[in-house]
C-alpha cells in the first residue's frame, strides 16, 4: 500500500444515483451482482442517455465516485446510503432521474489500493495509519474514486481505487 496524500479543504459536488439499504443482501461485496453493482449499471445507463449534458457540467469525464454514508441507525439496521456518480461544476440543470450530493468542505487522507489489497485497506487505514498520524475520521462516510486510467475492473488484481477519508486532527 502506498503512502497516502493529504487533500486540504476540498468540496465535492457529485451528481449520480443513490441506494439505501443493505447492498449485500443478495450478493457478496465486490460483485457486479450486488446492489452497488446494479447502482453502477443504472448510473452508466443514465450517464449515456444524458452524455451531452453531462459532458458540459462534469469536472472530469474519466473519473467516477462511490460514496458510502452511514446514517445514525447504521449499527442497528446495517442499512446505509450508497451514491455513485461524477463530480460536476454546476448543478442548475441536471437529469430528473439523478441526484446531487454536496459533501462538506473538509480535509481528506487519500489512500490508493489495488483490488488485490482492498480487504487489508480498512484495518491499515483506520487502525494503524490514522491513529499513528494523529487523525480521526470527522464525517461518517468514505468516498472511493475510480479513474478509468487506473481502474480496470473488479477482476484485475492490479486495478486501482483511491479512498478519500474525511479527517480532522485527533483530540485524543
Amino acid at each position: 500500500m502506498n503512502q497516502p496524500k493529504i487533500v486540504e479543504k476540498k468540496f465535492f459536488h457529485l451528481l449520480g444515483c443513490v441506494y439505501y439499504g443493505n447492498p449485500f443482501h443478495n450478493a457478496k461485496e465486490w460483485s457486479y451482482e450486488n446492489e452497488i453493482g446494479k447502482l453502477w449499471e443504472r448510473f452508466g445507463t443514465l450517464a449515456y442517455k444524458y452524455r451531452s449534458l453531462l459532458k458540459k457540467i462534469s469536472l472530469e469525464n474519466d473519473i467516477a465516485y462511490e460514496l458510502h454514508l452511514e446514517p445514525e441507525e447504521f449499527k442497528k439496521t446495517m442499512n446505509y446510503y450508497v451514491f455513485v456518480g461524477m463530480e460536476v461544476i454546476k448543478t442548475d440543470e441536471i437529469p430528473l432521474e439523478m441526484f446531487v450530493k454536496i459533501l462538506p468542505k473538509t480535509n481528506y487522507v487519500v489512500f490508493t489500493t489495488t483490488m488485490e489489497d482492498k480487504f487489508e485497506m480498512g484495518g491499515y487505514m483506520y487502525k494503524k495509519w490514522l491513529p499513528e498520524h494523529n487523525y480521526e475520521q470527522c464525517f461518517p462516510y468514505i468516498l472511493q474514486m475510480y479513474d478509468r486510467k487506473r481502474y480496470t475492473g473488479l477482476e484485475d488484481p492490479k486495478s486501482e481505487i483511491d479512498w478519500f477519508i474525511p479527517v480532522k486532527i485527533s483530540t485524543n
